[in-house]
């Protein structure tokens, strides 16, 4: 008779199962006693515009970007944001921590994490999100320098 398998199990093989699948780079960070890794849950602050950015396509890779939350972490902000940004706090149950660029001179190009995640999933936009947020809760790049730069919250796509 088999065993039946627990939901950490089945949740572990998943995960396992889809970072195979999107064959991309995994990476780690350790940036302001905060540790990013793939699937590990984490906390932090963070800061965001909430202005709308302009649209400009392929310059910024925003034709095939994931849609979600854009958020930076800022764990000291300082003083008062702008008024059209905001702080606070969000948690990555499981997020999906990937090198920014394959090439630190060329961070929107073919080698860049947008393209790359296109590229693994033949999926853009809100479509590349969805199919992220089946185990994904946000996705977090990581420079060369080894600190995060564009961090995207996909919390909304969740099911």
């Amino acid at each position: 008779m088999a065993r039946k398998k627990s939901s950490a199990q089945l949740d572990r093989e998943i995960e396992e199962a889809l970072v195979d699948a999107l064959d991309v780079e995994l990476t780690s960070a350790d940036e302001y006693g905060k540790h990013f890794e793939t699937g590990v849950p984490v906390t932090f602050k963070f800061l965001r515009n909430t202005e709308k950015s302009p649209y400009v396509g392929g310059s910024y890779g925003q034709d095939i970007e994931p849609h979600g939350r854009y958020l930076l972490h800022n764990p000291e902000p300082g003083r008062t944001p702008p008024r059209s940004w905001e702080t606070g706090m969000v948690t990555f149950k499981s997020p999906l921590v990937i090198p920014l660029s394959g090439d630190p001179a060329a961070i929107y190009g073919p080698k860049g994490w947008k393209a790359r995640l296109r590229k693994a999933t033949g999926k853009v936009g809100a479509a590349l999100s969805r199919y992220l947020a089946r185990r994904f809760d946000g996705i977090v790049t990581v420079d060369s320098d080894g600190g995060t730069s564009e961090i995207v919250d996909l919390s909304r796509f969740k099911r």
